[in-house]
């Protein structure tokens, strides 16, 4: 064995060399931004509590068509879903679908995950807001889930009316009703950077749906529609307008779709802002669930974000 000085001193300098790089390496590590986590998220009015049959049955009300509801639910695969129209079976229903925890803010109103719900929270009138906080892979966020007015009958309005007409239409309710929604979520004593997700059936259409571009698909009416101009001036972006930009190649919409007399539009939205939130996939559910048929007069929001 070599005991000289040189091999000594050699030796030493090896070791301190390999101690620095081991420094260096976990000092990079632990300067490594935290991982993202991707989680879904579903918006849909699942109709009068699930009951409606098919349309070749007249639409007709039994709970055994819920099974029907739980079928999309368990394909999609939601993190989180925001449902409207809980009504009867809505809870049993998202239960039977594999969701641990629910909280429900009024007979119409209920928000399922399957991260722990950390608070519910009252936001405006029940029937028409939700809230809860819920701790999604370790970040708080929180979920706000909405129905708005259905009148004025948007659908048969759009046919007749003239565009400021339209707009003129929506304060009284609709507009009235998420102004007084945001303007609660902005009094919530939270971390101004928490990250929001705010879905539901908003029973109005999207000024980013009804640009020149699409007019011919909307009776030839461009309409800065108020409602959704008034989320996006409160620093609100639209999930699914966020995954297709161009209008024109998504004109399939979340209502009407089962009457001849009117045209399909986007009624439902889920949007999201704060923290370091993006939309990276958006889909509206048209199909039917295997085994089963799609029994809601609305189409349901799918969007899956990063944060």
């Amino acid at each position: 064995m070599d005991k000289s000085p040189t091999r000594n001193v050699r030796t030493l300098i090896q070791n301190f060399f390999l101690l620095l790089v081991g420094g260096s390496l976990l000092l990079n590590c632990s300067s490594e931004p935290p991982p993202s986590h991707s989680f879904s998220v579903m918006s849909w009015n699942i109709w009068h509590g699930g009951l409606h049959g098919s349309q070749t049955d007249g639409f007709e009300k039994d709970s055994s068509n819920t099974v029907n509801v739980t079928k999309v639910l368990q394909e999609a695969g939601a993190d989180v879903v925001l449902m409207q129209e809980t009504y009867c079976c809505g809870m049993d229903i998202a239960r039977a679908a594999g969701y641990p925890y629910s909280t429900r803010g009024s007979s119409n109103l209920s928000i399922h995950s399957k991260f722990p719900i950390l608070d519910s929270i009252e936001i405006f009138k029940p029937f028409h807001s939700h809230a809860a906080i819920i701790d999604v892979s370790g970040t708080p966020m929180l979920f706000v889930n909405v129905w708005l007015h259905y009148l004025p009958d948007f659908f048969q309005d759009i046919k007749t009316l003239s565009p400021d007409a339209l707009i003129a239409n929506e304060s009284d309710t609709r507009l009235s009703e998420v102004t007084s929604i945001l303007s609660a979520l902005d009094s919530l004593p939270l971390d101004p950077d928490m990250p929001i997700i705010m879905g539901g059936d908003f029973n109005s259409g999207s000024h980013l749906d009804w640009g020149p571009s699409t007019a011919a698909h909307h009776y030839g009416k461009i309409v800065e529609w108020p409602v959704s101009k008034r989320m996006l001036d409160h620093g609100y972006k639209d999930s699914f307008r966020a995954a297709h930009p161009d209008p024109t190649k998504t004109l399939e919409g979340t209502w009407g779709f089962l009457n001849d007399d009117i045209i399909s539009d986007r009624i439902d939205y889920v949007y999201f802002k704060g923290g370091d939130l993006k939309s990276t996939f958006s889909k509206i559910v048209l199909e039917d669930p295997e085994g089963g048929f799609f029994n809601s007069d609305h189409r349901a929001i799918f969007s899956i974000f990063e944060n």
